[in-house]
């Protein structure tokens, strides 16, 4: 996927008309839309639940803020640099962009397992130690038999829709943001291109920080719904002062906060969901389903920051803080979901779902097994 991806970059670069363009963004969504959910679901088999969402999180949360930083700074270098044979202009910076990731997923092929049991650089003991770690976490996984109950049990969480939802809103803050960064950095001055780019850098910076911060803080204390409550508070600023103040200076200072406090709450979505469903079947359908559907969150952005709400694109700024609001509701719902079914289990009152089931049956429960906790 990576590769494809890679591949499907560098033909943007020699794109010629409208037809070529609908083609081209169709392949490089059928190869992107895999990798992420991948990736995810490689991880899940890896880590332990608690140690899964701090790497999850860590790993998506650095991916669009590193990008961003390095993506403006690299695209500004090659916007302004010499010609690359015909290749001129922004054409450069897809050519040059997707070389680097077919080479990466090139790479990865060779150097990334598939699971520790597949790991050349553990040795046997290493092996037999990591894969006894997961197993004694992965209570009611241990059929393996029910594949087709195991699907439909991905689909029928509760969590995982919840998740969705949440995912979703969070991305219409952090699309937002990108979209409208661009314009506060030109009211600042007369700005080239180049320099725009430049200076959209630091807020990627500090988000960059702010989620390696929360993504730890999430692993150390195991709570995840309080921390993207808290994160989104200064999202919810944020947005309020984009629809209060025409400052230039002071909305450049709140782009800072809207993506800052967005972007560590989408990975920890992903991650949350991940963590709380088992067995891994149904893990694979939730790494798939939390940002597949949650795409839904760029589509409401890109329609809400329309060129013609420009200079202030009132009604995305608006949306946002309701957005980011009801991210956090949604957080906090799930954390209270979450511990009153623990407290349901450690009081015996779901037993019940053992009653008339052989071995077999048992250990294909997965989240539902009664000694199943879901993670806050």
């Amino acid at each position: 996927l990576t590769v494809g991806f890679g591949a499907v970059t560098i033909g943007s670069a020699f794109m010629k008309n409208f037809g070529e363009f609908i083609v081209i963004r169709i392949m490089l969504g059928c190869a992107e839309g895999g990798v992420l959910p991948g990736i995810a679901f490689l991880l899940s088999k890896f880590y332990r639940r608690h140690e899964l969402v701090f790497r999850i999180s860590f790993f998506l949360a650095l991916g669009p803020s590193l990008s961003g930083a390095f993506g403006g700074l690299l695209a500004g270098g090659l916007v302004g640099g010499t010609s690359i044979g015909s290749v001129v202009g922004w054409r450069k910076i897809f050519l040059v962009e997707g070389i680097i990731t077919t080479g990466v997923g090139f790479i990865s092929w060779f150097i990334i397992p598939t699971s520790p049991e597949t790991a050349k650089f553990l040795n046997p003991q290493q092996r037999e130690l990591a894969a006894r770690r997961l197993a004694s976490e992965h209570i009611g996984e241990q059929g393996g038999k029910s594949t087709g109950k195991a699907v439909r049990q991905g689909f029928a969480n509760i969590q995982t829709w919840l998740c969705c939802l949440g995912y979703g809103l969070i991305n219409i803050p952090v699309q937002g943001t990108s979209l409208f960064l661009p314009t506060v950095i030109r009211t600042l001055g007369t700005y080239s291109t180049v320099e725009v780019q430049l200076r959209s850098v630091p807020p990627y910076v500090v988000a960059t920080a702010w989620s390696i911060f929360i993504a730890y803080m999430c692993y150390k204390t195991r709570r995840h719904g309080v921390w993207i409550a808290f994160s989104l508070i200064f999202s919810v600023i944020g947005y309020i002062g984009f629809v209060a103040s025409t400052n230039p200076k002071f909305l450049y200072a709140m782009c800072f906060l809207t993506y800052t406090g967005a972007v560590p709450c989408g990975p920890i979505f992903i991650a949350w969901a991940t963590a709380n469903v088992s067995p891994s079947t149904s893990r694979a359908i939730t790494t798939a389903l939390v940002p597949g559907i949650g795409t839904y969150g760029s589509i409401v952005a890109t329609w809400a920051y329309l060129p013609k709400f420009a200079p202030r694109y009132m009604p995305g700024n608006a949306l946002n803080v309701g957005a980011t609001t009801l991210a956090a509701v949604i957080a906090l719902l799930i954390m209270v979901y979450c511990k009153r079914e623990n407290s349901l289990r450690d009081a015996g009152k779901r037993d019940h779902r053992l009653e008339g089931l052989n071995s077999e049956e048992i250990a294909a429960l997965g989240n539902r097994h009664p000694e199943f906790r879901y993670l806050l």
